[in-house]
């Protein structure tokens, strides 16, 4: 009998531990807790960005190469923070989420005269992305900090020609100015909203250098055929 109670005792203690052994990995980045059904679709986050000047272009966002595979554990935008395996979203979305947010920011910032998906002309201006890092981490235990993260390789063409190419990186917290959720919530939604801060953070970047080039003559008269364009510096 005094067996049979101290195997159960056993049992039960192990038990126990590894309860508590799993919530401490976990705790270590909560991103793989969430919550079926808790969050919300992505979050809405305009840049609020206007241009100086609407230049005569059609611009064409074509949909992002997913490399994020190619890129875990690389820090981002010089933080502590890296790209990761763990976001709140399925794969196939991230490509069409970052474009469709490229184009309608872009469009509402009136730097160009046309927004599309499809390149129809050869002197349209192409932007292409690689997607290095957009997922979010949850780390902690008693208290977790949330962090959205976004790395994009941008490329912007015109002519089958580099103006320029840069990669833009932003981390948010939700301790960061830059959040726009609530502090009390599920954890999934704090991630997406961290990460759809990220992505605005990054795409307000991308809208100011995108003007600079614009206004310094790397971005060519679009009724020229054809020219010189040499990738990051202004057409002689």
């Amino acid at each position: 009998m005094q067996n049979t109670v101290t195997s159960k005792f056993y049992r039960r203690t192990w038990a126990a531990l590894a309860v508590c052994l799993l919530a401490a990995v976990a705790g270590c980045n909560r991103a793989a807790v969430r919550i079926p059904g808790a969050s919300l679709s992505f979050p809405e986050t305009p840049t609020h960005y206007v241009a100086q000047k609407t230049h005569p272009y059609n611009a064409v966002v074509l949909l992002p190469i997913d490399l994020r595979h190619e890129h875990y554990e690389e820090h981002v935008a010089g933080s502590r923070w890296t790209g990761c395996r763990t976001d709140p979203l399925w794969t196939t979305e991230a490509p069409v989420i970052i474009r469709d947010r490229i184009g309608t920011e872009l469009t509402a910032s009136k730097l160009f005269a046309r927004v599309s998906k499809a390149q129809s002309e050869p002197s349209d201006i192409v932007i292409r992305s690689e997607i290095h890092a957009f997922c979010s981490q949850a780390v902690g235990f008693f208290f977790v900090r949330v962090a959205g993260i976004s790395a994009l390789k941008i490329t912007v063409e015109r002519n089958g020609r580099v103006l320029f190419q840069h990669k833009f990186e932003r981390v948010v917290t939700d301790g960061d100015p830059q959040y726009s959720g609530s502090q009390v919530g599920f954890i999934e939604q704090a991630m997406k909203v961290t990460m759809a801060d990220s992505l605005r953070e990054l795409l307000k970047d991308f809208f100011v250098r995108l003007e600079r080039e614009a206004q310094v003559g790397t971005l060519p008269n679009p009724s020229l055929q054809s020219g010189p364009a040499a990738s990051g510096r202004p057409l002689s």
